[in-house]
């Protein structure tokens, strides 16, 4: 009798133990999981800041080329046409200004949610997790949007004729 007794404690003591590894392997796993996906979030903001670097980078060149075409529409005798072709670089060039301002405020936002991206607190929350990756999505998407936009404009830049 006491031998079965003292099998029976150590079934309970392996199956205990057992049942104890398996849930903090499961956690483990859940841990490296819930890693490897903030590692990815901070990728892909990384790549988003370093984006919108080059798009802030191709805004400025943008103004500095029309700046140029200023230039040399002032350097030329003054028609009406060409002295309408200014007015549009003018403005076009506002723009450039204004996108890329626009593109350093994204840019600023990204950094500010990358560091409260970084507190994993907010995180246990699934609710919070998930307006968290909206924020990123909406971020994204204004990214996206603002490319465009300067990719429109870049080409009414180039289509100006100097002289007209």
């Amino acid at each position: 009798m006491k031998r079965q007794e003292k099998i029976l404690r150590g079934l309970i003591v392996i199956t205990a133990l057992a049942v104890f590894a398996a849930g903090a392997f499961a956690q483990n796993a859940a841990q490296q999981q819930q890693q490897q996906l903030q590692q990815q979030q901070m990728l892909r903001l990384q790549t988003m800041t370093q984006r919108m670097t080059q798009l802030q980078e191709r805004a400025q060149n943008l103004v500095q080329n029309l700046d140029r075409k200023m230039a040399q529409t002032q350097t030329r005798a003054r028609t009406e046409t060409q002295a309408k072709v200014e007015a549009q670089i003018r403005a076009l060039k506002q723009m450039g200004e204004g996108t890329s301002e626009m593109a350093g405020e994204i840019k600023g936002n990204l950094e500010q949610w990358r560091e409260m991206y970084r507190n994993r607190e907010l995180f246990q929350d699934k609710a919070m997790t998930k307006d968290m990756n909206q924020v990123q999505n909406r971020l994204e998407k204004a990214a996206n949007e603002l490319d465009e936009m300067l990719k429109v404009m870049e080409r009414l830049a180039n289509r100006l004729k100097i002289n007209a």
